[in-house]
């Protein structure tokens, strides 16, 4: 039988208790009553004249000193006596030891206890971290995120993907951030600059995309920084635009958008901007670049068209 694990299993071995100590009713009765094996209840009175024993208490008698109806059996722990499997002492210490030399993941310390010839197994190596603490905290504010499912790309404004490119002067430290965006059909692009992460700035810049494609854009898709937060999922929305986020550390979710930023920086802006550009001109930079990428640079993945000939073959 399995063991049972019943909150309300003690409550109930003092009911059946009380019925044969207080009430003096036959085993077989309380058996009838309680729709048990007459053998269950001559256990629980063995343990409940076990209890009794130990409290110094006479169970002919009944509890003295004790109040009838709180006084509960309770359940026994499933907690086996002896461990034929269980690990020895030195190979634990020596697991231990190498997590605090190396502080490596549990996959490099048991190829470690290989080398060694440490008759460990990965799984018990993961137990072993788990037991003595020795695994990296969970962060309180660690977040369960649920993802959509990506959709299929059929026709134009299906899927845009946008991201920001973060530039980072190397003698003034002054940051600004290229706000890209890209539909995946056509492979249309659009950019903007701004001094600061903004939200309201990001959802200007799909917004302005969506116009100057002269398509609708049905989903948006992004990666978890702060300039996509709920504002930038709000005012999307007022635009009847979903908003889906890409997993967390899986830049390859963002994979059109990744490598639209890297020709942005390789053909038109490099990597980095000189304080003496402001931010006029290096809008009119883009500008003239995206021109030039939308209508007349030929796009490897669309067979050397256009993303503007495609646009509007599609659309």
């Amino acid at each position: 039988m399995a063991y049972s694990i019943n909150p309300y299993l003690p409550r109930a071995r003092r009911t059946a208790m009380l019925l044969v100590v207080k009430d003096r009713l036959p085993i077989s009765v309380v058996a009838r009553k309680c729709g048990i094996n007459r053998s269950t209840v001559y256990r629980w009175l063995r343990r409940w004249q076990e209890i009794n024993t130990h409290r110094d208490c006479n169970w002919h008698k009944g509890l003295r000193g004790l109040n009838y109806y709180t006084f509960t059996i309770p359940t026994l722990s499933s907690r086996p006596h002896t461990y034929p499997g269980q690990l020895p002492n030195w190979v634990v210490r020596r697991v231990i030891e190498l997590r605090q030399q190396l502080r490596r993941c549990a996959v490099v310390i048991h190829a470690h206890c290989q080398l060694e010839h440490i008759p460990v197994s990965l799984t018990s190596v993961k137990r072993i971290f788990a037991r003595y603490g020795l695994l990296k905290p969970v962060s309180k504010w660690k977040r369960y995120r649920r993802y959509s499912k990506r959709p299929i790309v059929h026709s134009v404004g299906d899927l845009v993907q946008t991201d920001t490119i973060h530039f980072v002067n190397p003698i003034s430290k002054q940051r600004r951030y290229v706000y890209t965006v890209i539909d995946l059909r056509s492979r249309m692009a659009h950019a903007g600059i701004s001094n600061k992460l903004s939200q309201g700035y990001a959802a200007k810049i799909v917004l302005e995309a969506e116009q100057l494609f002269g398509f609708k854009f049905k989903t948006v898709q992004s990666d978890n920084g702060p300039e996509f937060g709920k504002w930038f999922y709000d005012q999307l929305a007022k635009h009847d635009i979903q908003v889906r986020h890409s997993r967390v550390r899986r830049p390859n979710d963002n994979a059109h958008i990744e490598r639209f930023n890297r020709t942005l920086q390789d053909e038109a802006l490099g990597k980095y901007l000189p304080t003496r550009k402001t931010n006029k001109v290096v809008a009119d930079e883009l500008e003239d670049y995206l021109d030039y990428y939308n209508h007349h640079r030929l796009h490897l993945s669309l067979q050397c068209k256009t993303p503007a000939s495609v646009a509007k073959v599609v659309g």
